[in-house]
């Protein structure tokens, strides 16, 4: 019977795709009916485990976690999960919650908590948390709403990689692997009506939800965009009522329109990195001589911001406002040191580097043309290639030696360590492969001692500052809205909460 149900979902979401198509994506819902419209980033991939970080504001709504982060006091908070604990960090025991359905309208229990992180490891995935989640033994499942969970060793923060986005919870008898990125399916509170690929997505209220006040909408109505000056002009039109990717320039533009405003909910980051498995940066003088050749204040204003107010940097993966983050005077501008860098490494006449970037992401372009103009003194001839954020990340990232790409922040920074930074990091852009950097971040992660732990943190950073492969430009992340939309919620985790939103 499940499976029956999966399929007639499949076909009604298609039919319904179809029935768009043919019809124009111009017909809107009875305007009874509460509606907010956003224009978000154009998605790549879209399947939790292989999700590529774009249209949070989709999968977010459709997908839910075992816990959340509260935006008010940033702690966590809880969702699918109603409680969890740990005497040791080795053996965590998580409660469910009762009465919970998914869209096809199969239960919610331990059986799926199982599956999604049991899902992590399959080899055929290539899963974004294969390398978080292999440190789990084995999964207990006593009772539908108990999961015991045995680590293969302490993880003292390991609950929370159960709040990243790739990991919402599946049901365990549903076809991710053929429906993953047509027919998404979760416990959320909107489910898919019309998905319409790279162009839009309509969701309806779950009327099934397990919190009969929540969501506060009937719809919610993405239309994806790749370029933020048009997002925005539907903003202005009233076409929309969110954009979240604004910029600097655009919060002094909506400042004179009267009901429209751009609200920062946190810091998010630019890594500009420096592949080390390719040349020039395998050699460390050349990645010394482009951070000698850089100037802090010069990189934030090209923000249209300015350093220590509004912007921050370092040389280190680690954000200036986390407490793991150690002190340090910034490094001075050195042109004649950055160019004896250089010769030293065999460029006596300078080297050329092509940087890729995302022309359509907040800050990049900005930062990539200023980055250009700073290296240039000291011998480097940057070439800029710019890509929409769905070409970049699908064609680009991971394959070219210098790039930069935006990253959203972790509420446990050694989530983002293990990701993108140790050698085995399914996103591991710059290619860094440094011995002493893998046992650190291996210290960081089983270290019970929160003194202990930091002191591991402060041996990482100076790791990263002589011998490191990125700079670390920190921005505001920014959403233009409409003062029509009420309790907009879009904590640490990137994920909007929709839930809670309503409309005056």
């Amino acid at each position: 019977m499940r499976k029956i149900i999966v399929i007639a979902l499949a076909i009604f979401i298609i039919t319904s795709a179809l029935a768009l198509v043919a019809g124009g994506a111009k017909e809107e819902p009875a305007s009874s009916q509460k509606i907010i419209r956003v224009a978000d980033q154009v998605p790549g991939l879209i399947t939790p485990g292989s999700w590529d970080g774009q249209t949070f504001s989709m999968n977010s709504s459709i997908y839910e976690y075992l816990i959340e982060i509260d935006t008010d006091t940033g702690e966590l908070a809880p969702v699918l999960a109603t409680n969890w604990s740990t005497e040791d960090g080795e053996k965590w025991i998580i409660t469910l919650r009762k009465n919970v359905l998914f869209h096809n309208g199969t239960t919610f229990d331990a059986e799926d908590v199982k599956f999604t992180i049991e899902r992590t490891q399959d080899p055929s995935l290539g899963h974004l948390k294969k390398q978080d989640f292999a440190i789990v033994e084995s999964i207990e499942t006593p009772d539908p709403y108990t999961v015991v969970i045995n680590l293969k060793e302490p993880r003292p923060t390991f609950i929370y990689q159960l709040t990243d986005y790739n990991m919402a919870m599946l049901s365990s008898e549903y076809d991710y692997e053929n429906l993953g990125e047509t027919a998404p399916m979760g416990t959320g509170p909107f489910k898919m009506v019309r998905l319409i690929a790279k162009e839009s997505a309509e969701l309806e209220k779950n009327t099934q939800y397990w919190d009969p006040e929540l969501p506060k909408i009937d719809k919610l109505l993405i239309y994806f965009v790749a370029d933020v000056d048009s997002a925005i002009s539907m903003l202005e039109d009233g076409r929309v009522d969110v954009v979240p990717f604004a910029t600097p320039i655009i919060k002094q533009r909506l400042e004179k329109v009267a009901g429209l405003s751009v609200i920062t909910p946190f810091q998010e980051q630019r890594f500009v990195a420096m592949v080390q498995s390719m040349k020039p940066f395998d050699d460390n003088r050349v990645r010394l001589a482009l951070k000698y050749a850089m100037d802090p204040e010069i990189l934030a204003k090209s923000t249209q911001l300015a350093l220590g107010n509004g912007v921050e940097y370092n040389e280190t993966p680690i954000m200036n406002m986390l407490a793991e983050y150690k002190e340090r005077p910034l490094r001075e501008r050195d042109i004649e040191k950055a160019r004896g860098l250089l010769a030293q490494a065999g460029y006596p006449n300078g080297v050329t580097v092509e940087l890729y970037y995302a022309s359509d992401h907040p800050f990049s372009q900005n930062i990539a043309q200023t980055v250009k103009e700073l290296a240039a003194p000291a011998g480097f001839t940057i070439e800029l290639k710019g890509y929409t954020r769905d070409i970049y990340l699908s064609q680009y990232w991971l394959n070219v030696p210098f790039c930069i790409t935006g990253w959203g922040g972790r509420i446990d920074p050694s989530m983002l360590l293990s990701l993108a930074f140790h050698s085995e990091g399914p996103w591991n852009e710059s290619h860094i492969d440094n011995p002493e950097v893998d046992r650190l971040i291996n210290l960081i992660s089983s270290e019970v001692d929160v003194d202990v732990r930091r002191s591991y943190y402060h041996e990482l950073q100076d790791v990263f500052y002589e011998e490191g492969t990125l700079l670390n430009v920190q921005v505001p992340f920014m959403v233009a809205i409409s003062d029509r939309i009420v309790n907009y919620r879009h904590p640490l985790t990137m994920l909007p909460q929709y839930k809670y939103t309503d409309i005056k």
